[in-house]
């Protein structure tokens, strides 16, 4: 799985047997860093094998290395493999980039050619991209909830990321929230603390939050995603306290709820604001991914009706196009 400088490298030492570099900076026109960074990949990929010493230094295939599909791709398109893919195998490896990309097409057994595939993923990522084009560079799912909902009492709701997209399935934060909280690995959650932080930081300063809330899980664990991201962010505002509490005997998850009307219930019923009373004016309500939005909206109708004015909410991942209820996280 190569990209262009990669499969050419590929290519003149399958035809002339072994290769230096001098030489493939004369046949590819490129600089001898980037012919060493290539080649320095190929050797970590256990492509090719180095033999001798400085100055005479030689690249061969690597005979046991099984035969790979090659792959010929841009530059750009293995940068934007780099920054947006990863795939989680089933035994828990994360493969990322072009690697990862390719062990996903021979896990799902598709069988378009890869170079096409990768452009139909490039396009469907820059589809799903389009919808945050604002100031906060976060998916804006306000009109969505409107139209959901008979009264939003949210003013604004943002997710960092869809949750998945068309044909490819989750993204690379909805790999890392559907692994990170059914792990409850501490490192995954904080990669995913990182990576939010500066959405929080700029919601705050430009929604002048004055206060922060977290939807509890609806299911207890020993590693509770979203209070272990607490930790990890430490925000300095005031935080009102949220609780699930259960009246059956068994608690239900929202995620185990496929229609919209009995997710409502679930969060109204369940959901409890401890504060008798908010004095502050400005709420940022901050949950992990959004299916229904029903959990998000009953919280905010709760706390407004103790005092608060503005409910802006935000999700680690959520689904926007059409209405699709997340049922795994």
């Amino acid at each position: 799985m190569y990209t262009t400088t990669k499969y050419q490298i590929v290519e003149i030492i399958n035809k002339n047997g072994q290769t230096q570099v001098k030489e493939l900076v004369q046949a590819l026109n490129i600089t001898q860093a980037a012919i060493h960074r290539a080649l320095n990949k190929l050797i970590d990929d256990h492509v090719l094998v180095k033999k001798g010493t400085p100055p005479k230094v030689f690249y061969f295939l690597n005979k046991e290395k099984k035969t790979q599909e090659i792959v010929s791709i841009s530059t750009k398109q293995e940068k934007i493999l780099d920054e947006n893919y990863i795939y989680i195998t089933p035994v828990g490896k994360i493969e990322s980039g072009l690697n990862g990309f390719m062990d996903w097409m021979r896990s799902t057994r598709n069988m378009q050619k890869p170079e096409k595939c990768i452009e139909d993923y490039i396009e469907t990522l820059v589809e799903a991209n389009s919808y945050k084009k604002n100031n906060y560079n976060l998916i804006d799912a306000t009109e969505r909830f409107n139209k959901i909902f008979a009264t939003n009492y949210l003013s604004r709701i943002f997710y960092h990321d869809f949750y998945s997209i068309i044909k490819f399935g989750k993204t690379k934060m909805g790999q890392y929230l559907l692994n990170g909280k059914q792990s409850q690995n501490k490192a995954i959650i904080k990669k995913i603390s990182e990576t939010v932080a500066t959405d929080i930081e700029k919601l705050i300063q430009i929604e002048k939050i004055d206060a922060v809330a977290w939807v509890p899980h609806s299911i207890p664990r020993k590693v509770p995603l979203l209070k272990e991201m607490e930790k990890n962010l430490k925000i300095n505002l005031p935080r009102i306290e949220i609780i699930k509490v259960y009246s059956g005997d068994i608690p239900i998850a929202q995620k185990s709820l496929s229609k919209l009307e009995e997710r409502i219930q679930n969060a109204r019923e369940t959901m409890v604001v401890v504060p008798n009373q908010i004095k502050e004016k400005n709420i940022l309500l901050i949950d992990d991914a959004v299916g229904s939005g029903a959990t998000l909206n009953e919280i905010s109708e709760k706390l407004k009706f103790k005092g608060a004015k503005k409910i802006i909410g935000y999700a680690i991942v959520g689904s926007y196009k059409g209405f699709e209820v997340i049922k795994e996280v």
